[in-house]
This record gives C-alpha cells, sequence and structure tokens, in this order.
C-alpha cells in the first residue's frame, strides 16, 4: 500500500483536522459533560469507541464499494484516486473559506442523519458506558466533510480491512483533541481561530490531495 494511503496519514489527517472537528463536535462533546451521570472518563472513553466504530463500519463499507469497481473497472482505481484527491484539495480550501462545495457532501449526508439523529435523544442523560458507546454510534454518522473526504481515501484503498483501519486511525487521531475539550474548550477555540493553524491544516490536506493524485506517476 502506498504512502498516501497508509495509517500514519491517515492518523495525521486526524490528529491535524482535530481543529475542524472541534467546531463540527466539540458542541456534543461538551454537551455529554453536562449530561452525564456516573464515572465521566469511561462514558467518554465509551462514546469515542462508538463513534471510531462507526467510522471503521463506514470505512469497511467504502472498502467493498471500491474493491467491487476496481476489479470490474480497469480504470476505475485511477479515476477514484483523483476524486480522493479532489476531495481533500476540496477539505483544504473548505477549512480556509474559499469554497462551500464539501457543504454539498455534508447536506446529502445530512438526509442519514436525520433519520438517525431522533435517537440520540432517547439516550440522555448518559448514566452508563452502554450508553455512551451507543450515542457514539450513532453521532459518527454526524454530516462532515472531513469524515468524507477520508472515506473517499478508504475507497481508494479498495480494501475492506485496511479501509475500516483507515477510518479508524482518523479516528484516533482526533481523539486527544475531543478527549480534552471539555477541559480546555476556551483555549482550544481561540487556538482553532488562529490564522496559521488554518492555513498550516488546510495547506497539509490539499498536499495529500495533490499527492494523492500524483502518487502513480511518481513512483
Amino acid at each position: 500500500m502506498n504512502e498516501p494511503l497508509s495509517f500514519l496519514s491517515a492518523w495525521l489527517l486526524g490528529f491535524l483536522g482535530s481543529v475542524h472537528c472541534m467546531g463540527m463536535c466539540g458542541g456534543i462533546v461538551g454537551a455529554l459533560s453536562l449530561n452525564t451521570k456516573g464515572p465521566n472518563i469511561a462514558i467518554h472513553l465509551s462514546y469515542h469507541l462508538g463513534r471510531i466504530s462507526t467510522y471503521a463500519a463506514l470505512g469497511f463499507v467504502a472498502g467493498l464499494i471500491g474493491l467491487w469497481l476496481a476489479s470490474s473497472h480497469a480504470y476505475m482505481g485511477q479515476l477514484l484516486r483523483v476524486l480522493s484527491g479532489i476531495m481533500l484539495i476540496l477539505m483544504g480550501g473548505y477549512i480556509l473559506g474559499r469554497t462551500q462545495l464539501l457543504m454539498w457532501f455534508e447536506r446529502r449526508g445530512s438526509f442519514v442523519w436525520q433519520k438517525v439523529q431522533p435517537l440520540s435523544k432517547q439516550l440522555m442523560p448518559v448514566r452508563s458506558p452502554k450508553q455512551g458507546l451507543l450515542l457514539g454510534l450513532i453521532w459518527g454518522l454526524l454530516p462532515c466533510g472531513l469524515i468524507y473526504s477520508t472515506l473517499s481515501w478508504s475507497l481508494v484503498a479498495a480494501n475492506p480491512l485496511h479501509s475500516a483501519g483507515l477510518m479508524a486511525m482518523f479516528g484516533l487521531g482526533n481523539l486527544p483533541a475531543l478527549l480534552s475539550f471539555a477541559a480546555f474548550a476556551g483555549q482550544l477555540n481561540r487556538f482553532k481561530q488562529t490564522p496559521w493553524v488554518r492555513i498550516s491544516l488546510a495547506s497539509l490536506i490539499m498536499a495529500f490531495g495533490i499527492w494523492t493524485i500524483l502518487a502513480p506517476w511518481l513512483n
């Protein structure tokens, strides 16, 4: 498996994309803290286990689809690489506020979210790790351009287990920021608004996208 699809790359995308994730999921984590009764750390960890499990399941499905497309159409593997690279470049532009094209994908994902989101209300307030796990499984379906961009990587991998691993590593990458959000919400919010942070993050994601497209010709 080539470098752009490595687990390290997926982890880095999650870790450096934490700035964006705090904007999408930080409020959820904060609400979880306010609506939690019982051992907070166990509930928070179970919530993130559920969230990452959903990411891995989505990656597994994307890997199956990618495998089917690549095996049934000779040109499809390269086309998927190009589309994946474009998704990552769009994600970088989205973070910079230069394009809103990824909002189209988020709106498509919101259709599924509207169906499952009411289930989360039945789990609040969270009183046990089991409820936290179930809540995380649901919130893993939250529409997010960064998740969709990483899923496009999983599609290109065309290997269900590897694709699931890529999405799991992405989820582990943004875990530290989301775990610390409840304790350092104010500081993290100021940090994510810093221009150089946004520019650095967007540039790296766009570089991943360009590399994904060009890698076959550079080997």
